[in-house]
């Protein structure tokens, strides 16, 4: 208990969140861990606590954030073994994923709009379905990156059925932690790019070797498979990933003819000029 001239708020002598009572001495609940409250919320304190959070170098982020780059079994494996206290779970680690990049993608339409014209012109002339396309991507990039999990572990389960080691839920628990990692990382190293001037095409071509690169190395230390048997895996998801690829592509196509048949007229008219 902190000194009587240290107390602003008058403390409880019940925790709220399990009902155990409190003891004079307790900074803490004895069921549930929740802190005892004996300060009121000022600036001062808010700032501190706020910088132990973000900036103790000991908290669940930033270890979760090492781990899944240098022991990514000991945080996925240890996540579907039931371990919830050291690392971030996948869904919390997601929903930053999802802040980050949402930020990213702030910073690259406040900040760098030719960019994204460049980015949706081919042989230097602005297309307008391939506009459409990244439009939509980024005014809807949570709906992308959650609907992206399934179809990706789908593709992992699919590579990995003769193991019988994970089921489907637990690939959709594999995909969320390695799609947010990577999500992360993109979203900082995006950032890098457009702030230090570097080329942010090239940037945008590396994602997909970097995906597929990282899941190899996630999948080899899950399943602690040869050199072999991973390359092999490796081009089976690959053969996958393309038929995926050409299937969406193909939907999507569909999708915008039949709502949107214009743009086809105008693409047409900007091919034939």
């Amino acid at each position: 208990m902190l000194p009587a001239n240290q107390i602003t708020f008058q403390p409880i002598d019940t925790c709220l969140n399990c009902g155990m009572q409190f003891d004079n001495e307790d900074h803490f609940c004895r069921g549930c861990g929740a802190k005892k409250i004996e300060e009121r919320f000022t600036v001062r304190r808010v700032m501190h606590e706020a910088g132990e959070r973000i900036f103790n170098l000991d908290n669940r982020f930033l270890r979760t954030f090492k781990d899944l780059f240098l022991k990514p079994e000991a945080v996925i494996g240890g996540f579907l073994a039931g371990l919830r206290k050291r690392y971030l779970d996948a869904f919390s680690y997601f929903t930053i994923a999802i802040t980050i990049s949402g930020f990213q993608v702030f910073v690259l339409k406040r900040f760098y709009p030719d960019i994204i014209k460049e980015m949706s012109s081919l042989d230097g002339q602005n297309n307008a379905l391939t506009e459409m396309i990244q439009n939509s991507t980024m005014e809807y990039q949570p709906v992308v990156m959650f609907s992206t999990i399934p179809i990706l572990a789908f593709m992992g389960w699919l590579t990995f059925l003769t193991l019988k080691k994970h089921n489907y839920t637990e690939h959709l628990i594999i995909q969320m932690y390695s799609y947010s990692h990577l999500s992360i990382l993109g979203s900082i190293l995006g950032i890098v790019f457009l702030i230090t001037g570097m080329n942010y095409l090239l940037f945008g071509l590396l994602t997909i070797p970097l995906y597929i690169i990282y899941n190899v190395y996630i999948f080899k230390r899950l399943y602690t498979l040869s050199v072999k048997g991973i390359l092999l895996r490796t081009l089976f998801f690959l053969a996958i990933l393309l038929f995926w690829y050409v299937a969406l592509v193909l939907i999507v196509l569909a999708v915008l003819f039949i709502t949107d048949p214009n743009v086809f007229v105008e693409l047409a008219n900007q091919n034939a000029g």
